[in-house]
């Protein structure tokens, strides 16, 4: 059962701040179980534990080598998962926050340990902050990665990307394997956002979405029909005008030093929900700052948890 009720929001566009009404549905529908892996460290392990969740359109396999850097150098177990919808997790109806924080939640339970620290890229990272604002005391340390709790910097893109690829699954039908069938999608790609077609990177990552079933057929990684549905409220962030602020949750928002994801602008919300924040810039990198910058994403974000 799902109930749509009207949500206020302030969010960035251009630099500056509007305020804007959407509706959000609100599910009720039960947690699902998380696809997962867990690395543990070789050697003599803390009684800590991160928890790591990726951004729309990927995987748990994007953090895999960062995972294994931070299981082992920080001597802790980390677990990545797969959000709904996305990867080798269970394919949903619903996508709300509120879906994604309660299957988080369950993930959360499962690994709890006196130094649980929770951390997010993107979607992933509005699924944390909203895992820390239902259930604060389940974790011990926040850490968002290039995101804020207000609408996303590309909402005037991202939300075409799931359209175009759905658009134009038939075109790719009659390719003789992947590879060539992400070559034929590339070039549709191109063809129809100029944001695309000047952002090689994006368009790679968007083609990991292509593959093929045991049966040979071209299928999409995630469950593209619903992320399209539910693609505007993805974009946006549940409305937190009558939320607490949450006084004892250490938080670390990391920005990528050429992203426009966390601004000046983000920092009242930021303040207002979080107020024990610090805000840490990864030079040379944009909103894919994990992948884009990871030695300086490591040396800067490992300490921050260790320090927990």
């Amino acid at each position: 059962m799902n109930r749509s009720i009207l949500d206020c929001s302030k969010y960035v566009n251009k630099s500056r701040l509007i305020f804007k009404c959407f509706a959000h549905n609100r599910s009720e529908t039960s947690a699902v179980v998380l696809a997962e892996d867990v690395f543990e460290s070789k050697n003599e392990p803390t009684n800590r534990c991160l928890i790591i969740t990726h951004g729309l359109f990927g995987s748990k396999t994007n953090w895999r080598s960062l995972a294994k850097a931070f299981s082992e150098r920080g001597r802790l177990k980390v677990v990545t998962v797969d959000l709904r919808n996305h990867g080798d997790s269970p394919h949903t109806e619903s996508m709300t926050y509120d879906d994604m924080a309660n299957d988080l939640l369950e993930v959360v339970k499962k690994y709890k340990t006196a130094q649980t620290i929770l951390m997010g890229h993107s979607m992933g990272g509005k699924a944390a902050m909203m895992v820390a604002l239902k259930q604060p005391t389940l974790i011990q340390k926040l850490i968002v990665v290039d995101i804020a709790p207000h609408t996303s910097a590309s909402v005037d893109e991202i939300p075409n990307y799931s359209k175009i690829l759905l658009d134009n699954m038939n075109c790719i039908n009659d390719a003789k394997n992947t590879l060539q069938a992400r070559k034929k999608m590339d070039l549709i790609l191109q063809e129809s956002a100029e944001s695309l077609k000047k952002n090689k990177g994006i368009r790679d990552f968007l083609l990991t979405l292509i593959t093929q079933d045991s049966n040979g057929k071209f299928v999409w990684r995630a469950n593209l029909p619903v992320i399209n549905k539910y693609i505007n409220d993805i974009m946006e962030f549940p409305s937190m005008k009558n939320q607490q602020s949450i006084d004892n949750l250490k938080t670390v928002f990391v920005s990528g030093e050429k992203s426009n994801y966390i601004s000046a602008e983000s920092l009242p919300i930021i303040n207002k929900l979080f107020p024990q924040n610090k805000l840490i810039k990864v030079a040379n990198a944009g909103h894919w700052v994990h992948s884009e910058n990871p030695n300086e994403f490591i040396r800067l974000v490992l300490p921050e948890i260790l320090d927990t």
